[in-house]
């Protein structure tokens, strides 16, 4: 069964331990992080890899599993699959089982009378991860989940909280906070580092037609925000504040925010469009969402989101899987790797350039 498969790229702008406002990174780079997290899902009860305590919670923060993980030795690419759970309800849920081994575990859809074996409610969630080139991809399909947010928070979690570090002592401060100390001779044992792990969606290369036209056509940087106007202290920015005091702008008796849009005169850079998109496009924005950022230009206005770099491939299902196994995932991903990772290299390759450049000057 071919059925279609929508990519989102991400770059991995941080991973690694950092000291207290630095941006230096001082090990656990992307490669270790997910060697290690790897290592610790192998051959778990999928009700064991999540890596914070499931009983307490975190209010807003959905539980994350792995269900599945794949590793290719030739070129140190993981495939990921994460298990989002969600509550009990019709449609697409699927309930994986709870006490099997990563891998194993089978999946069943969901039906209100299920009498069997101790599941898990929820989506999977694929993530093609490519440490050679600090990227990030996430695959949808129509019976699955992508979710950045989720992501990030379980890898963290995952080094702070779970794996075991070789030459690094873990520590928790009386706030909660997660620190690292080397034990190895060659570095000071009282400097303690915090572990950060981000992405950000990856956009069109700089050098792509696309992009080289927008840059041309804009006039405007057009930001939309909604803004808190009442429970307790008024931590509104100045400019924003100024809108009570504008005529025929009276905010409704009782309401709780105010939408805001700014137009702002630019000519931005194909450089710094590119970094626009990439800090603010997001992976699955509704349409009804009012925050967002875009480009006015002289066919009118643009969104971020158009620009962020995705792609659609087809791929072969077993049509008695309910769930693609890790393994059956990368093999289909690596059958268009070339085509799906060349302009992540040519960007790579010019940042590198660039940096290189830098330090010399």
């Amino acid at each position: 069964m071919i059925i279609p498969a929508h990519l989102n790229f991400f770059q991995i702008t941080a991973c690694g331990l950092h000291k207290r406002d630095s941006e230096d990174s001082f090990g656990i780079d992307a490669a270790e992080t997910f060697q290690l997290i790897y290592d610790w899902v192998a051959g778990k009860p999928l009700e064991d890899t999540i890596p914070w305590d499931p009983a307490t919670g975190r209010s807003g923060t959905p539980k994350c599993y792995c269900h599945d993980v794949y590793k290719c030795d030739d070129s140190g690419e993981y495939l990921f699959v994460l298990w989002k759970s969600e509550g009990q309800g019709g449609g697409s849920i699927l309930g994986a089982q709870a006490t099997a081994p990563t891998g194993n575990s089978q999946v069943i859809e969901y039906t209100e009378n299920y009498r069997g074996k101790k599941v898990i409610w929820g989506h999977p969630a694929y993530y093609w991860i490519v440490p050679a080139l600090n990227t990030v991809i996430s695959v949808k399909f129509e019976n699955s989940v992508c979710d950045s947010t989720m992501l990030q928070d379980w890898v963290s979690k995952c080094i702070t909280n779970r794996v075991t570090h070789p030459n690094k002592v873990r520590t928790e401060t009386d706030a909660g906070f997660v620190r690292f100390a080397f034990t190895t001779p060659d570095k000071n044992p009282l400097v303690k580092y915090s572990y950060r792990f981000d992405v950000h969606l990856r956009s069109l290369s700089t050098e792509a037609a696309e992009m080289t036209d927008l840059a041309h056509r804009i006039t405007h940087v057009v930001r939309r925000e909604t803004i808190r106007l009442q429970g307790g202290t008024d931590d509104r920015a100045g400019w924003v504040k100024m809108f009570d005091q504008v005529p025929y702008l009276p905010t409704k008796p009782k309401a709780k925010t105010r939408q805001v849009e700014v137009r702002a005169e630019a000519k931005p850079s194909t450089k710094e469009i590119k970094e626009i998109i990439e800090k603010f496009a997001r992976e699955s924005r509704k349409r009804s969402d009012w925050d967002n950022v875009g480009f006015e230009t002289d066919s009118g206005t643009v969104w971020v989101d158009r620009y962020r770099l995705h792609e659609t491939v087809h791929v072969n299902k077993s049509s008695s899987a309910t769930v693609m196994s890790a393994s059956d995932m990368h093999a289909q991903l690596a059958k268009n790797r070339d085509r799906l990772l060349k302009s992540i290299q040519k960007d790579e390759a010019l940042l590198k350039k660039r940096e290189k450049a830098a330090k010399a000057a």
